[in-house]
């Protein structure tokens, strides 16, 4: 099988999962559900996961790498901290705009993370990469004078969990704000909390 084939493969399984694990909960989500839903074979989707835990950890890498590798790879050197947080908030604006179930995945994710050590490390993982970008870019408007000389772990955090507030629009779909409007303002109302 091909790299390009065997990619391809494993997205048509990965998506699958990741809207029946959304619609249905892990527990209640069976391979024979994957099989039907992606399409292919059973020994297809077993010869890249041995398990439904297996696929299932492996989707927070595809749901990180996926969605949110331009956030994680972000180089904050060159980069006024404020427009790297609009950039970022964008970026998640986007994302929930585009497939927003992938927010519902994350609910998935921390529940599972209740019960299963495999998963909490897994999504602890993904939350330090996530918080030491944001310290890295409190540290540098900090360091460039445009920020006050803040807790960095909680601005971080801060930064981190309004972001995750897309969440709610997620779960619930009427509002009198978009989740838009609403990331759109959030950031704006931390950076000004946070300027000198």
């Amino acid at each position: 099988m091909s790299n390009l084939t065997k990619d391809k493969s494993k997205k048509i399984i990965l998506d699958a999962a990741l809207s029946l694990f959304v619609k249905n909960g892990y527990s209640q989500t069976s391979m024979d559900d994957i099989v039907n839903l992606s399409g292919l074979s059973k020994g297809a989707i077993y010869h890249h996961y041995s398990s439904k835990k297996v696929l299932f950890l492996s989707l927070i890498d595809y749901w990180e790498t996926f969605y949110f590798k331009d956030i994680l790879n972000k180089n904050i050197s060159d980069c006024n901290p404020d427009d790297l947080l609009r950039e970022i908030s964008q970026n998640v604006v986007i994302a929930f705009k585009s497939k927003k179930n992938i927010f519902l995945a994350e609910l998935e994710f921390w529940s599972l993370s209740n019960y299963d050590n495999d998963v909490r490390e897994r999504i602890k993982l993904l939350y330090v990469k996530l918080l030491k970008l944001f310290k890295g870019i409190v540290r540098k408007g900090i360091n460039d004078k445009l920020y006050k000389n803040l807790n960095v772990d909680v601005a971080a955090l801060s930064i981190m969990t309004s972001l995750q507030g897309v969440i709610w629009f997620s779960i619930f779909e009427e509002s009198t704000i978009s989740a838009e409007q609403y990331l759109n303002d959030v950031i704006e109302f931390i950076i000004f909390g946070f300027k000198k």
